[in-house]
């Protein structure tokens, strides 16, 4: 496909995305030229990518969020125009949208572009955290990534004023069409990722609170005030999914602030197997006593439902 004229530049990130790598090349390609920045693919990604007519570098870091200075800068060395489009292979955007986009980028009123993010799991017609905004194209420099977090997008640089940031219409037209393809099994393993990488930011106070508060609130908003609970079995299973996440952040936190690792919880194990190896434990008369009564009550129990089984 010949190379069209444009003010933007469209950055896809991609991981062994040979399945889905060709929607956002096709989509953006005709507004401008796609760079994909790709992980060390190990599948067709970047043979794909190429031969459709993206650009292909490879990236620099490999941190689990791509929104780091580091990162940012050596993808910007890459970038010839102005604006760019940051996004993923599973995101794809309207005409309608991108007709506007290659509209402003050719004028100096904006600088940045806030639109809506609409993520669907499991099926197209399933959207969910339908109040999800996202800075997906601005002026390449007018995001400040310096001390960038996880599921941040930078901060607005400070020469960017207030009636420089255009805020699109909350509707599909001008809507980032995000693919989350995720089951509960690949989704485990991002949570376990993400999390970590969170709770390394996390604040060390209230942690307690807070590994109540957020997860419960977390499952409430998205259930509830979002509405996955018209999904039926798909709306639970996500808004549960995502209080899980903040659970694991602030328990990581907690675990972090303690020194918690597999080492130090093995060192204090040492310790007690070294003192059962010297002598036996003694228990009080009082807990004999309350064992016994409580092994009879468990006797039964267990008795009833193995032999149950057996039949």
């Amino acid at each position: 496909m010949a190379q069209v004229k444009s003010n933007i530049t469209f950055i896809i990130f991609t991981y062994n995305e040979e399945k889905r790598i060709k929607y956002p090349i096709k989509c953006f390609l005709p507004y401008g030229e796609v760079i994909v920045s790709d992980d060390s693919s190990t599948d067709n990604t970047v043979k794909i990518a190429e031969k459709l007519g993206a650009k292909v570098i490879k990236r620099k870091t490999h941190l689990p969020f791509v929104e780091n200075k580091e990162e940012t800068e050596f993808i910007f060395s890459h970038v010839k125009t102005d604006w760019v489009f940051w996004g993923f292979a599973d995101e794809i955007v309207p005409k309608k949208c991108l007709d506007l986009i290659k509209k402003i980028s050719l004028e100096t009123k904006y600088k940045i572009v806030v639109q809506k993010r609409k993520t669907m799991l499991y099926d197209p017609e399933s959207e969910f955290v339908p109040v999800d905004v996202s800075v997906n194209f601005f002026r390449k420099d007018s995001l400040d990534f310096s001390t960038n977090t996880i599921h941040q997008m930078g901060k607005f640089a400070s020469h960017v004023k207030p009636d420089e940031v255009l805020y699109l219409p909350p509707i599909d037209e001008y809507s980032v069409y995000h693919y989350s393809r995720y089951n509960t099994e690949s989704i485990i393993n991002n949570l376990n990722t993400y999390s970590s990488l969170h709770a390394r930011s996390a604040s060390e106070k209230l942690i307690g609170m807070k590994m109540i508060f957020f997860p419960t609130f977390t499952f409430l908003k998205i259930y509830f005030l979002e509405g996955a609970i018209r999904y039926g079995l798909k709306g639970l299973i996500v808004s549960i999914q995502y209080a899980i996440y903040f659970f694991m952040v602030y328990a990581k936190a907690y675990e972090n602030n303690q020194n918690v690792t597999l080492d130090s919880i093995e060192s204090k194990f040492a310790v007690s197997k070294k003192n059962i190896l010297k002598k036996s434990p003694k228990t009080s008369l009082l807990k004999i006593y309350l064992s016994k009564i409580w092994i009879l009550f468990i006797s039964k129990i267990h008795k009833f439902y193995k032999f149950k089984q057996i039949k």
